[in-house]
């Protein structure tokens, strides 16, 4: 007698079954899936606001940290306008005011000094008439690009020859003494603008009488209209302060810092936008009314 076969494959009513639930199982796979993109893609948004906003305090604290407010020329909501240190040299010969011979101090590159352009603001400070007085501050511009001289010693107590550089100036106000400290400061400009409609903070210095070219330094951020960059001088006492060139001694004094507002679009790809991040600092000056006339 025949012994029957055993049954393979699977039934029609077995298939009806398991169709919806093998349907059911992928697409709760595929909506995990989704949502775990969203997520990611709103986490990578995040992160990239945040380091929008982080990049753009880091850039005014390292402009502004080593300023006073005689640095600051214009500040308004949008633009922020100052005489960035570039560095500090120390007079070799000052006999000829309008020509002066430096030296970077002891134990410091001196690599900067050929990248200085015409125009940049060269402070020096002199000794004040009155005797008992505070030395007083001067300034004035480069006539011409820093052309470097033969090695010797810069002061008469020194041995050691260094690298030494002629400041050809655009006038003769300097009247310096051998050992008296030289800042070199340069106009600079952070400024919100738009740009392939977005908005940024871009970065730009002066060269001679023009301007370079304005750079994104970061962004995007919101509009102007919403308030993607607000810039606000602020006295010790956290009251607001107008800044527009000339800037009174007696203001300048008062000024201890500038505080940054900032509001960045969260745009998530593919789900767009909706969200705005916002943070707010205050960068303080280092130098104070007490070590106003030196470097």
């Amino acid at each position: 007698m025949r012994q029957p076969r055993p049954r393979q494959g699977s039934t029609l009513v077995e298939l009806l079954v398991a169709l919806p639930l093998a349907l059911l199982a992928a697409a709760t796979a595929a909506l995990l899936l989704i949502h775990v993109a969203r997520v990611a893609r709103m986490q990578s948004a995040v992160l990239s606001t945040t380091r929008e906003l982080r990049h753009a305090r880091l850039l005014l604290t390292a402009e502004l940290e080593p300023l006073d407010g005689r640095d600051l020329v214009v500040v308004t909501d949008t633009l922020l306008e100052v005489r960035s240190h570039l560095g500090v040299l120390i007079v070799c010969e000052g006999r000829h005011p309008a020509n002066l011979l430096v030296a970077v101090p002891a134990g410091t590159a001196d690599q900067w000094v050929s990248t200085l352009r015409v125009g940049d603001d060269v402070r020096g400070w002199q000794p004040s008439v009155a005797a008992g007085e505070p030395p007083v501050d001067r300034t004035s511009r480069l006539r011409e690009t820093p052309t470097s001289v033969a090695h010797a010693p810069c002061l008469a107590n020194e041995r050691a020859a260094v690298p030494q550089w002629r400041l050809s100036l655009a006038d003769s106000t300097l009247t310096l003494l051998p050992g008296a400290p030289v800042l070199v400061r340069r106009d600079t400009r952070l400024q919100h603008y738009r740009s392939a409609g977005a908005w940024w903070l871009g970065r730009r210095q002066r060269d001679g009488a023009l301007w370079d070219g304005l750079q994104p330094a970061a962004g995007p951020f919101a509009s102007a209209a919403d308030g993607g960059i607000r810039l606000r001088a602020m006295t010790s006492g956290e009251m607001p302060v107008a800044v527009l060139a000339p800037l009174a001694d007696s203001i300048a004094e008062r000024i201890a810092g500038v505080e940054l507002s900032l509001r960045a679009p969260r745009r998530v790809p593919g789900l767009g936008g909706g969200r705005v991040d916002s943070a707010s600092t205050l960068v303080a000056f280092r130098a104070t009314a007490s070590d106003r006339r030196q470097p």
